[in-house]
């Protein structure tokens, strides 16, 4: 079956999804979610992982993480204007699940981005992580040669879809 196009595969699935004998393992879907997003996540990140939590009936973990770092090391106003960004950004998905029957459990976390997303889902059974892909140029790509997805797509031990952001 490896010559099968895309959509003959999805077209099993869908098949195996209706039927009420299949299982989760059997029909190759997702039974819990998880949206990795902030203050700079475009819309179209929390929207695709929504999207396929509905697509599956799962559930939607949504997780921002507030960077802490050395320079950044106690509470003040950079930190509290990152944790606002951040519960905004909780809050889009939770907006966008509204329109589905689709449950969202918001978090909220602090520390390294990578490390926590990639401790949250494997401390609580993700079946896929669902991250945005920035767009890094000049300075940015200079300062930080590596982006905080490429880090979650190495060390993620479950599968990681990454959404193109808008320019």
């Amino acid at each position: 079956m490896a010559s099968s196009s895309l959509g003959t595969t999805e077209s099993t699935v869908l098949e195996d999804h209706d039927s009420a004998d299949a299982t989760a393992s059997d029909r190759g879907s997702f039974d819990r979610i998880l949206v990795a997003i902030d203050g700079d996540t475009d819309d179209d990140v929390g929207a695709a992982g929504v999207s396929l939590a509905a697509r599956h009936g799962a559930r939607v973990d949504a997780l921002s993480v507030v960077q802490m770092n050395a320079s950044v090391d106690h509470w003040d106003m950079r930190v509290e204007r990152r944790e606002a960004s951040a519960e905004a950004a909780l809050d889009a998905v939770g907006d966008v699940a509204t329109e589905t029957d689709i449950s969202v459990a918001k978090r909220l976390r602090y520390g390294d981005p990578a490390k926590e997303i990639e401790l949250y889902a494997s401390h609580n059974d993700v079946d896929l992580i669902v991250v945005g892909k920035p767009t890094r140029t000049g300075l940015r790509r200079y300062l930080s040669p590596t982006s905080v997805t490429e880090r979650v797509h190495r060390s993620a031990s479950v599968p990681v879809l990454t959404v193109p952001t808008a320019d």
